[in-house]
C-alpha cells in the first residue's frame, strides 16, 4: 500500500501574504483608496486562495472550482476589467457545475501527484472557459421578439411600469412623437407580454408591462432582451422590478424625473438626464450599479451598502453614508442606493 498524506493546507499562509501586499501596496500610495475601500474591491481573493488549497489537497472538484470561478469573475468585475457584475456572468455557466461534477467522480479517487496537478491544470482551464464563454460567447435561449408599441394619447406626462423575471432591459429616449413608447420585448416562447394601459387623466397616463411570468432557471441573463425607446417630450416616471438580469438604462436625453429600480441579482448602468431635476431608489441584493451623473449637477446620495467597495468622481465628498457635490446653479439630483453585495460606481459624463 502507497503512503499517501494528504498535503497540508496553504490557505491561511496565501492569504497572509495576499493581504500583506495590499496593506504595503495601500501604504507606499500605489493603489489609490483607504484599505477598507480596497478591502471590500479585492475580497474575491479569498474564495480565490480558497479554490486553489481546494485543489492543492485533493478536496474534490466540485467545492474548489465553484470558488474558483466565483471569486475569479467577481473580482474581474470589481476591477472593473469586465463588462458586466461577475454574479450576472455566472448566470449564463451554471451547467459547467455537471461538467465538474463528472470529473470529480472520474478523478476523485485517484491520489497521486500527477492526479493532483491534472486536478489543479483541468479547474485553471476551466475557469479560463468560464470567462471566455460569459464574455465572447454568450448562450442563446427559446426566445421570441414580441414588437410593442403604445401611442402618446395626448398625454402630456406619464408613469411607465416594467415586470421581468429575467432579461436584459436597455431603455433609451428616442420614440416618435406621437408615440409614449416603442420597441421590442423578449419572452419565452410560451409566454405572453402583459399589456395593462391607463388612458390619460387630467394629462397622466400609465402603462404597466409583465413577461417571463414562470418560475424558471436560466441559462443566460441576457437572452431575453427588451429593447425600448420611451417619449423625450413629457415627464415621464420608470418603476423597474426584476429578479435576475442587466439593467442599461440611457435617459440622457429624455425627461424621465423619477425612477425606482428593485433588482436581485444582476448589473444596473443608469445615464441621468442632462437636464432637470431628478429623483431615484435603486435596492440591489448582489451585483454591480453604475449611475453616470451630467457635469455640474447638485448631487445628494444616500446609501446603505454592506459588502460594497464605491467608487466617485475626485470631486465629490463622502461623509458616512452620504455622498455629495454642490455645484450651485445645477439641476438637483436626490438618489437613494440599497446595495448588499457587489460594487458601485459613480461616475461623470
Amino acid at each position: 500500500m502507497s503512503d499517501f498524506r494528504k498535503p497540508r493546507s496553504l490557505f491561511f499562509p496565501l492569504l497572509l501574504i495576499a493581504a500583506g501586499v495590499l496593506i504595503f501596496l495601500v501604504n507606499v500610495g500605489r493603489i489609490e483608496g483607504t484599505l477598507w475601500d480596497n478591502l471590500l474591491k479585492y475580497w474575491p481573493t479569498i474564495l480565490i486562495i480558497g479554490g486553489l488549497d481546494g485543489l492543492y489537497k485533493r478536496d474534490g472538484w466540485v467545492g474548489p472550482l465553484v470558488l474558483l470561478g466565483f471569486g475569479v469573475v467577481i473580482l474581474l468585475g470589481n476591477i472593473g476589467v469586465i463588462e458586466h457584475n461577475g454574479f450576472t456572468l455566472l448566470l449564463r455557466l451554471w451547467p459547467l457545475l455537471l461538467v465538474a461534477i463528472g470529473l470529480d467522480i472520474a478523478f476523485g479517487a485517484r491520489k497521486t501527484l500527477w492526479s493532483t496537478l491534472l486536478r489543479i491544470g483541468l479547474g485553471l482551464a476551466l475557469v479560463g472557459g468560464i470567462l471566455w464563454m460569459a464574455m465572447v460567447s454568450p448562450v442563446s435561449a427559446n426566445i421570441r421578439s414580441i414588437p410593442f408599441e403604445q401611442s402618446l394619447d395626448k398625454a402630456t406626462s406619464s408613469s411607465l411600469s416594467m415586470s421581468v423575471t429575467v432579461g436584459e432591459i436597455n431603455l433609451s429616449g428616442g420614440a416618435a412623437a406621437n408615440q409614449l413608447i416603442a420597441g421590442t420585448a423578449g419572452v419565452a416562447r410560451e409566454i405572453d407580454l402583459d399589456v395593462n394601459y391607463r388612458r390619460p387623466s387630467a394629462g397622466e397616463s400609465s402603462l404597466d408591462l409583465k413577461g417571463n411570468a414562470t418560475s424558471y432557471f436560466p441559462i443566460s441573463a441576457g437572452s431575453y432582451p427588451w429593447n425600448l425607446r420611451v417619449n423625450s417630450n413629457i415627464p415621464v416616471a420608470v418603476t423597474l422590478e426584476q429578479a435576475v438580469g442587466i439593467q442599461t438604462l440611457d435617459l440622457e436625453s429624455t425627461r424621465v424625473e423619477n425612477f425606482n429600480s428593485e433588482l436581485a441579482v444582476g448589473t444596473i448602468m443608469v445615464t441621468l438626464p442632462e437636464n432637470g431635476d431628478f429623483t431615484g431608489k435603486i435596492e440591489c441584493a448582489v451585483g454591480q450599479v453604475i449611475i453616470r451623473i451630467p457635469k455640474g449637477s447638485n448631487v445628494i446620495i444616500q446609501t446603505d451598502t454592506a459588502v460594497v467597495p464605491v467608487s466617485i468622481p475626485q470631486t465629490y465628498h463622502r461623509s458616512g453614508d452620504t455622498i455629495e457635490y454642490l455645484a450651485g446653479s445645477g439641476n438637483k439630483i436626490v438618489l437613494d442606493l440599497n446595495i448588499a453585495v457587489g460594487n458601485l460606481v459613480i461616475e461623470e459624463y
